[in-house]
């Protein structure tokens, strides 16, 4: 156990360390899926219908060239925050109509054959987490159907593009260990032939397997399993997993508050620093504390420490956070085209959207296809023929995990927009300090000046030009935010 373990009593280590062992969150995490027109969208099309929507997208490009992301709206999605951007996707998809952190529908005016999609739909995240995938694909379909009412088009086929179907776990928490090349080696069953690794030296001698891979993005199926953990925090987007996450017990209150704080410095070599930040904050040893607030102090002064030293400090106060993993399967329409597919009468009703939900309907099937035709991980202890062996400890329970897509409460969606919003908030808030003195020292050179003064300064410094561009800016951003997630102030505590 770790000093302040002992230091807290058994309500405090239960309140700041419990989670769920061995937990699976599993959901899809990304979706495509295209929309083709029975209308003629070729280079040389005579249709009138077809022409008329050309000639809006020209306008609303031109428009954006002065104007970038012109609001866009048809009736009937009055309701809908829609921007318009003239954005190149895949060589001839040249418009974009997009609602913020929702959905981009990417559009072409014109395709090289009959049987290209016109449309091309890709459904974000945070959607699919929050609110559940039939709610997020039906959502963006609003969109495709006031299209096609207003212009009298005609659809003639919606179908699935590329689906991510993937497993956020707590089950590994030496990953290194686990998923070893040899060990990886010896458990895998696959079609695969190559497999990527990449490791990150870490202090104190020991290594970090942050990212394996097997096959190429471009396949029928590309499989990942990297530290999903590192990514968040690295690559400074969708905080809201971090809520997501300790909603579901598979981090602790420990693990949130250090996330979180590791979120703000966008950096997952200062880990550490922040585990010894928590020690600082709820720890009772006064030499301790002091020797946590010099190692804080040093790196916020000098922008360097020795982070050896730093992590054996910190492994002896504080436990290690909770890894969450992620295995993740991307499936592409190369691959998924030849499922065959269990229809379901009832999703009749839906017409051209048929095969949306039949495929969804069958993600059950489709989920046990992939955990073990494409790639499954067994104990080769319990058979003496690999390909008859039965599964690892791990990968059973990856495939037990409950699969479902229920639109949920709007209590927690709000509370996850709250949290990254605040989270986002304090690191544009640092982002801004550090610039601001940065831009009064290029301005004013090396002074002794109040950093009260610089922030005057500054202001005194910008033109009527800069006002203006200032203005245009927030303009064009605060139409690329969603209205939702910025309803209404944040107080600075």
């Amino acid at each position: 156990m770790s000093f302040i373990e002992h230091e807290f009593d058994n309500q405090q280590n239960h309140n700041w360390f419990f989670r769920k062992e061995k937990k699976f969150l599993h959901n899809i995490d990304t979706f495509y899926y295209s929309v083709s027109f029975v209308n003629d969208f070729m280079k040389d099309s005579a249709d009138p219908y077809v022409k008329k929507f050309r000639i809006d997208m020209q306008k609303l490009a031109d428009t954006e060239a002065i104007d970038i992301n012109i609001d866009w709206t048809l009736p009937g999605l009055e309701d809908m925050q829609l921007t318009y951007s003239n954005r190149s996707f895949a060589g001839y998809y040249n418009n974009c109509i997009s609602c913020p952190d929702t959905f981009d529908i990417f559009i072409a005016t014109r395709v090289p054959t009959d049987v290209t999609s016109e449309i091309l739909v890709q459904l974000r995240s945070k959607p699919l987490w929050l609110q559940g995938v039939n709610a997020a694909f039906e959502y963006s379909m609003r969109v495709i159907f006031a299209i096609e009412k207003y212009y009298h088009l005609h659809i003639h086929e919606v179908k699935e593009n590329r689906i991510d179907y993937c497993w956020h776990t707590n089950y590994l928490q030496s990953p290194e260990k686990y998923l070893r090349i040899d060990n990886f080696c010896q458990m895998q069953v696959s079609r695969y032939k190559r497999i990527n690794y990449q490791y990150q030296f870490k202090p104190n001698n020991e290594y970090e397997n942050d990212y394996i891979s097997l096959g190429k993005r471009n396949d029928k199926c590309f499989v990942r399993m990297y530290l999903k953990t590192k990514e968040v925090i690295e690559q400074g987007y969708k905080p809201w997993f971090i809520n997501e996450w300790y909603y579901n017990q598979l981090i602790s209150r420990y693990d949130y508050y250090v996330l979180s704080n590791l979120y703000e410095l966008r950096n997952w070599k200062y880990l550490d620093i922040v585990r010894l930040q928590f020690y600082a904050e709820y720890g009772k040893n006064v030499f301790f504390i002091e020797k946590c607030n010099e190692y804080m102090h040093e790196l916020a002064t000098k922008g360097s420490v020795n982070f050896d030293s730093v992590q054996k400090l910190a492994d002896k106060l504080t436990p290690r956070i909770t890894i969450v993993m992620n295995v993740e399967f991307q499936t592409t329409r190369k691959g998924t085209k030849s499922y065959c597919l269990i229809k379901h009468e009832r999703n009749k009703k839906y017409g051209v959207c048929k095969r949306i939900y039949d495929y969804l309907d069958n993600r059950r099937m489709i989920t046990e296809y992939l955990t073990h035709d494409t790639l499954r991980l067994v104990d080769v202890t319990t058979d003496s023929n690999k390909s008859r062996c039965d599964y690892t400890n791990f990968w059973k329970a990856l495939r037990r995990t409950k699969q479902v897509d229920v639109k949920k409460s709007k209590v927690p969606e709000k509370l996850h927009r709250e949290y990254s919003r605040k989270l986002d908030y304090n690191l544009m808030k640092k982002r801004y300090i550090h610039s601001a003195i940065s831009f009064s020292l290029y301005g004013k050179g090396i002074n002794n000046d109040d950093v009260e003064k610089d922030f005057l300064d500054n202001l005194v410094m910008l033109n009527d030009n800069d006002i203006h561009h200032a203005m245009n800016y927030k303009y064009k951003r605060s139409r690329q935010l969603n209205q939702k997630d910025f309803d209404g102030s944040i107080v600075d505590e």
